[in-house]
């Protein structure tokens, strides 16, 4: 056991010393921050950023209790899992929040992303507070007991809908600036999934649909955040007129 606590201590330091590293490869973030304008940022397919959480879901659904293919998800994997891989480690619930912090240190440090500073922090909450909804709504509604017994919680997996929702993040934002900033934040959104299943914390259902969540909760908030914006700004704009009207009557 402290072992294995000893091995996810080093995994996460490695994610945090190699992230940076691998980043700082890919492109010198200062200057690419300085020669990009949002607009040259390339974007992905809209079918790609809707399919990939619908694949998700659809599948980790398929596997959940109620469908007969339950069956391979609840006993064959599980088996495999745990009769061959014997691992426990805490490094997921630091892991999950990787993704999120390199999104607000990329942020603080000035590299120019898709978004205007404040718009983007504004979407990173919009995005976090659709994906804990929806993730809490159906823990508690739907009552599954987690792999280990230790309580009714089990669906959908909470950490990995963090860990993906601040992938997506970190994808829609600073994706264009280097090719190893979405493939770092996913690759430790998918570890995070992976711990959850080797520590008999979750399903694989379980991991699936959050990881769906995170994508599908980041793509509506960016489709949403728009007209909520225009819709305030167009609020804040008639209370001004009319509180000048007032004014001079």
């Amino acid at each position: 056991m402290k072992q294995n606590g000893q091995f996810g201590s080093w995994l996460l330091g490695s994610w945090l010393f190699l992230f940076p590293l691998l980043t700082a490869l890919g492109q010198p973030l200062n200057t690419v921050a300085q020669r990009v304008s949002r607009d040259d940022i390339p974007t992905r397919p809209a079918t790609f950023r809707w399919v990939a959480p619908a694949a998700l879901i659809s599948v980790g659904l398929a596997l959940s209790p109620d469908y007969p293919n339950s069956h391979f998800d609840r006993f064959y994997i599980r088996r495999e899992v745990q009769d061959n891989i014997h691992f426990r480690t805490q490094a997921d619930d630091y892991l999950q929040y990787g993704p999120v912090i390199a999104w607000a240190g990329l942020s603080l440090a000035g590299v120019k992303g898709r978004s205007k500073p404040l718009d983007r922090a504004l979407l990173g909450l919009l995005a976090y507070g659709i994906s804990t909804g929806v993730v809490l709504g159906l823990k508690h509604t739907t009552h599954e007991l987690r792999p280990d017994g230790s309580n009714y919680l089990s669906f959908p997996s909470g950490h990995t809908a963090n860990a993906f929702t601040g992938a997506r993040l970190l994808d829609r934002e600073f994706g264009g600036v280097s090719p190893w900033i979405p493939i770092g934040g996913y690759a430790m959104a998918t570890s995070t999934g992976i711990f959850r299943v080797t520590n008999d914390k979750h399903w694989v259902s379980d991991v699936l649909v959050g990881a769906g969540i995170g994508l599908l909760s980041t793509e509506v908030a960016y489709r949403v955040y728009p007209w909520l914006k225009k819709a305030l700004t167009r609020r804040e704009s008639t209370h001004n007129s009319s509180f000048w009207l007032l004014k001079e009557d």
